[in-house]
């Protein structure tokens, strides 16, 4: 029995919330009444994004040479410190989630439990330093830790966290723009908002759960009504966005991808985050209604799918569980799904209100003896609370 999650986005709690712990006491109990009599073991893979080392207010108070993306030569070791200390933090933070997660082993006893985690965009960075590899191994008992993706031919299935595909969040020999776009955008902004109204800082939380991204805006002017909070909002979005591109490492990133192509990656930022600054803040969405396109085309997830020779292909990252048949290859189906989120979502209706609810997706893979099937199968399990 395999089970896969993703996106998880463990935080140190500064500018998200956490997932409650009541959560995972569910998750052990969902994954127990699937078990078969012939279980013989129990795989749970964390498909990427399980901790997330940007959402943090932690890097608003570094300086910007210190920070991943900082060009300055001679601050490795204070860029490990911060990545480190993040790190402790979110741990910390999520103790008693992890804690219930651990009681795995006891609470499926005898059947052992084998953890699986692959680092998505969100804890690359924790692959880049042996030690916080170790510490991450060690959080569970049996803990493999994978940089790129896990593949088990005994379930048929292949599993990656999905960013390898998205050409914001994936840079092979450099810092992908999306570390920065997620620090210095999405995090920023509510940052310098409850600056000023710190009254605010619960509810600004939530701007991480609200999809589609582009709807960010909308949401703030329709949750903050005061001329004073509207005000200090189109201020404090002007002020981010300049920073943003004097970032040497923004003008560094743009120059790296600007080739001669019309409207290539490096053109669709510039455009999308430059006419921002010339149209009034009630169209703003319209430029992150565009980025956010470009930065998760879905079809592309379903075409990379069919290139892996399992029967099914699992990705996260895009945050919306979904199921696609591929095709049929010597007479078996193959199929690509997405494990969507367990984050709280908040929607928007087409009158422009918005609503909340928890979600949590899984999947289930069974090995051929475990169903008495002629091929491995699999469950997807899709839930929704509102409350």
């Amino acid at each position: 029995m395999l089970i896969v999650v993703s996106d998880l986005h463990f935080t140190d709690r500064t500018a998200t919330n956490n997932l409650s712990p009541r959560a995972f006491k569910h998750f052990l109990d969902f994954i127990k009444r699937g078990m078969r009599k012939n279980t013989e073991e129990i795989i749970i893979v964390f498909a990427g994004d399980t901790f997330d080392l940007l959402r943090t207010d932690y890097w608003m108070t570094v300086e910007d040479k210190e920070k991943p993306w900082g060009m300055d030569m001679g601050y490795e070791d204070r860029k490990y410190k911060h990545i480190k200390n993040i790190f402790e933090k979110t741990l910390e933070a999520n103790a008693e989630s992890l804690e219930i997660l651990n009681k795995a082993n006891e609470f499926f006893s005898p059947i052992p439990v084998k953890w699986v985690t692959i680092l998505g965009n969100h804890d690359r960075m924790i692959g880049n330093y042996n030690e916080l590899i170790l510490t991450l191994s060690h959080i569970f008992e049996d803990n493999q830790i994978e940089k790129e993706g896990y593949k088990n031919e005994h379930y048929g299935v292949t599993i990656r966290h999905g960013h390898e595909y998205d050409e914001y969040n994936f840079e092979p020999q450099m810092i992908p723009i999306g570390d920065i776009n997620t620090v210095e955008l999405f995090v920023r902004l509510p940052y310098e908002i409850k600056r000023k109204f710190p009254e605010l800082e619960d509810e600004l939380k939530s701007i991480e759960d609200i999809r589609p991204q582009w709807r960010i805006f909308d949401y703030l002017l329709a949750t903050y009504q005061e001329k004073d909070i509207r005000t200090h909002i189109e201020k404090v979005v002007d002020e981010v966005i300049d920073r943003f591109f004097n970032i040497p490492y923004v003008k560094h990133w743009i120059k790296h991808h600007d080739t001669l192509q019309p409207f290539d990656i490096a053109d669709k930022l510039k455009y999308m985050l430059h006419i921002s600054k010339i149209i009034s803040i009630r169209w703003a969405e319209r430029f992150l209604k565009l980025f956010s396109y470009f930065e998760i085309n879905e079809p592309k997830y379903e075409e990379m799918a069919g290139s892996f020779d399992t029967l099914y292909t699992v990705f996260g990252h895009t945050h919306n569980e979904k199921i696609s048949f591929i095709s049929i290859k010597d007479g078996l189906h193959h199929y690509y799904i997405n494990t969507g989120t367990w984050r709280e979502r908040i929607i928007a209706s087409k009158s422009g209100l918005f609503s909340r609810y928890k979600s949590m997706t899984y999947a289930v893979f069974y090995k051929i003896d475990e169903r008495n099937t002629d091929f491995p199968s699999f469950e997807l399990w899709n839930g929704a609370l509102r409350e």
